[in-house]
């Protein structure tokens, strides 16, 4: 059975056919407990998560029965009656519009990202559990964990959850210094903020990566460290893994298991404000990825 502890309740509207949760209120700061009442079976990924139409038990601060719509972000959508509820550790505010995943979802970069390390640059999938890395505020920390996730395309991929592509320089100051390749939720630390990749998306200079570059099936990696860190990522601020639900996924969560045990001590997350959807994102940040896509435009047409 999955569980998992949320920090905030969010009272809202569900719209299944955009896909979109809205706030009706502010968030209510609350700690619950949600377990899904299905048995686990087969050992497969995907045993121990939140399904959609798993049926829920919420205990504590707005607990009850309830049903799994889906999720984004940090948290998830859940069905109490007639309302819908967001459970996340991430504050929200009133009339906050948030994308919805039905599907499953991982936090993470392709195979190939150049990590900074001490000792240079290291593509991500050849770090091993010990091997330091440097954060962007010139720490080393070592890595915990490497997770690993392959991803099929096979049978559809949703638009939301195809990975991104941030073109070199389409986020200002020459950053990245090539292309970075991560998944929709994987936020990148821009001016404060930490921004989802998918939440910058133009079709441009930040682009869902297609099938045809993707192939049927893809590997995708993340780091974890002992806490939430940012490190660089083709030289850009990008966030570390943080603990949630989602770890159960990775293909080698067996190896997690035997190395940390069923239940790690949970990790307290960077206190920096989340964009998880475009609205979300400041004026000033997407005034910058517009300023860095026209500065790259001629670079484009001359490829073009």
């Amino acid at each position: 059975m999955a569980d998992f502890n949320s920090s905030f309740f969010t009272l809202g509207t569900y719209d299944a056919g955009t896909g979109i949760f809205t706030a009706t209120a502010d968030s209510v700061a609350g700690v619950n407990d949600t377990t899904d009442n299905e048995p686990v079976g087969g050992g497969q990924p995907g045993d121990t998560t939140f399904e959609v139409g798993d049926n829920l038990t919420i205990t504590g601060a707005n607990g009850g029965g309830g049903q799994y719509i889906g999720h984004t972000g940090d948290g998830f959508v859940a069905q109490q009656g007639g309302n819908f509820f967001f459970y996340s550790n991430s504050a929200v505010t009133q009339n906050d519009e948030l994308p919805i995943d039905t599907g499953d979802f991982a936090v993470c970069f392709a195979a190939g990202t150049l990590i900074a390390t001490p000792d240079g640059e290291r593509a991500v999938e050849t770090l091993k559990i010990g091997d330091l890395v440097m954060t962007a505020e010139g720490r080393t920390v070592p890595v915990k964990w490497l997770g690993r996730q392959t991803l099929s395309t096979m049978f559809g991929f949703p638009e939301g959850r195809r990975p991104v592509c941030v073109s070199a320089g389409a986020l200002g100051e020459r950053l990245p210094v090539r292309d970075l390749r991560v998944t929709a939720t994987h936020a990148l630390l821009i001016d404060g903020v930490l921004v989802h990749a998918g939440a910058l998306v133009n079709g441009t200079t930040v682009r869902r990566i297609p099938k045809n570059e993707l192939g049927e099936r893809f590997v995708v990696y993340h780091i974890e460290t002992e806490n939430h860190d940012i490190v660089l990522a083709q030289g850009a601020p990008a966030e570390t893994f943080i603990d949630n639900v989602t770890r159960e996924r990775f293909d080698n969560y067996a190896e997690y298991q035997a190395l940390y045990g069923l239940a790690p001590v949970a990790m307290e997350e960077l206190q920096q404000p989340r964009a998880m959807s475009y609205r979300q994102v400041p004026v000033a940040i997407r005034s910058r990825i517009a300023t860095a896509a026209a500065a790259l435009a001629p670079a484009r047409e001359e490829v073009g």
